[in-house]
Parts: structure tokens; C-alpha cells; sequence
């Protein structure tokens, strides 16, 4: 049964410890040249990006949106949704209330199920450390910089220094302004399972008052005897809370 769940899903852990995955089927969005910025070295900007994580783990107190989980497998030609209330409050608290869900109820409870404990287990102290874009966990250099929705952003190429369910391969875009991860592209550092071919995501994130959060994800998965399968995690208007004020919208 343990092994049924991960033939299905997506590598959860890694989908919630990107707070973010396919050849064909995901493209990044298209991206223009950057407006003079800065010119920091990759340890630069990545000195900085720890730093905003640390002021903005200091005044978020939480949020909560309606988040829409989408799935559809080729073989089998199953096709879920399930909409959910996701409530966050910090530092490591995290729920979930079903609102509708449609298609199957076995996959989605095997798929998006895990999901959601992935999520809650990516928030565990050690976790976390294993997931934060730190140099101990990942080494990374600088491909350049590009404007994304209007702002410029530095790209930088990101590899895990170990294999690590928690833990990716492939490219980030940090804002220049906020110096936050805005889009993270890549593959797990690690397989799931042996049934597990291919992995590929595409994660992007959108300003919430002073905070990036997580937009839509896409991601495919290629298991063996099961085939593609294609998944879509989308976030609609949030709310946040401020440790220093009564919050905000998106």
C-alpha cells in the first residue's frame, strides 16, 4: 500500500519543502533582459536571500488560501480535483479543510493526501534545515539575470551537495529587490521510488504584501506501469497575518 501511494504521486516533500516540477509539458514562462542591477556574485545573493528569509520568518505570523489540487494520469485516464482551505500559522502549523473534491476519491487520497502530509512534515525543524536553500545544503552559481512580471531577477543554477528527497537539481530565479525565490525549476536531488522515472516541476510564487508565496505548480510525473501523469496546484487570493500588524490581502 505504502508503495501504491508513491507510484502515483508527485515527490510531496520536495513540492513542499521548495517553499515549489516536466520536459514537454511545462514551459517557463518567457523572460526578457534584465534592467542594470546590482552585480552580486551567487554567495552574495545568496547571502542576502537568507537573510530576508530570516526577516520574513520574523513578521509572518501565518496565512491561509483556497488552494485547488488538479491531477490527470494518460493510462488510466483519471482526472481529480480537490479543493481545500490551507491555514498556516507560524512557526510550523499547518491544516487543511476539504471544501469540494471530484473524480476519484482513492487517488486523491493517495495522491493529494500525501501531498498534504508532505507539506506538514516539510515543516518539521530538522526538515526544514534539510530543505533551505543554504550552502550547506546546495551549491550554486550565477547564470545571470532576467526580468520576471517586471522585475528583475537574478538566475542562478542550483545542485544538492547530497541526495535528499527534501533537496533539487535545477535553477532558481531570486528577486533583486526582495531578494526572494520568485520561480524554481528542476528535478528531485532524489527518486521517491524505484517505480519512479522522471520527475520534472515548475514552481512559481507571487508578492503578498511584504511576502512571496507559493502560485501554481506544475508538475509530471513518469511511473512505470502507470504512465504520465500530469499535476497542477494552484493558490488563490491569500491572507496574511503580521506578527506586527492585523494583515493583509492579496
Amino acid at each position: 500500500m505504502r508503495e501504491n501511494r508513491k507510484k502515483f504521486a508527485l515527490p510531496s516533500l520536495l513540492l513542499a519543502a521548495l517553499l515549489l516540477s516536466r520536459p514537454a509539458a511545462v514551459q517557463p514562462q518567457a523572460s526578457s533582459p534584465a534592467p542594470v542591477v546590482e552585480a552580486l556574485s551567487a554567495e552574495a545573493v545568496i547571502e542576502r536571500l537568507m537573510a530576508a528569509n530570516r526577516r520574513r520568518d520574523e513578521l509572518l505570523a501565518g496565512w491561509q488560501v483556497r488552494r485547488r489540487y488538479h491531477l490527470k494520469n494518460e493510462i488510466y485516464e483519471k482526472e481529480v480535483e480537490r479543493i481545500v482551505d490551507v491555514t498556516f500559522r507560524a512557526p510550523h502549523e499547518l491544516s487543511f479543510e476539504l471544501v469540494r473534491e471530484q473524480g476519484s476519491g482513492f487517488v486523491a487520497q493517495r495522491v493529494f493526501g500525501r501531498m498534504m502530509e508532505g507539506e506538514q512534515e516539510a515543516l518539521e525543524p530538522e526538515n526544514k534545515r534539510r530543505s533551505v536553500m543554504t550552502p550547506e545544503n546546495y551549491d550554486f552559481r550565477l547564470l545571470g539575470q532576467e526580468t520576471l512580471a517586471g522585475r528583475p531577477a537574478y538566475h542562478l543554477e542550483v545542485t544538492p551537495r547530497r541526495e535528499d528527497t527534501f533537496l533539487f537539481q535545477g535553477t532558481i530565479w531570486v528577486d533583486a529587490e526582495d531578494f526572494a525565490v520568485v520561480r524554481a525549476q528542476g528535478k528531485p536531488a532524489k527518486r521517491p521510488s524505484f517505480w519512479t522515472r522522471n520527475i520534472d516541476f515548475l514552481r512559481t510564487f507571487k508578492k503578498v504584501g511584504p511576502f512571496w508565496l507559493p502560485d501554481r505548480t506544475e508538475g509530471v510525473t513518469q511511473v512505470l506501469l502507470f504512465g504520465t501523469t500530469w499535476t497542477t496546484i494552484e493558490n488563490g487570493d491569500y491572507t496574511v497575518r503580521l506578527n506586527s500588524s492585523d494583515g493583509a490581502r492579496s
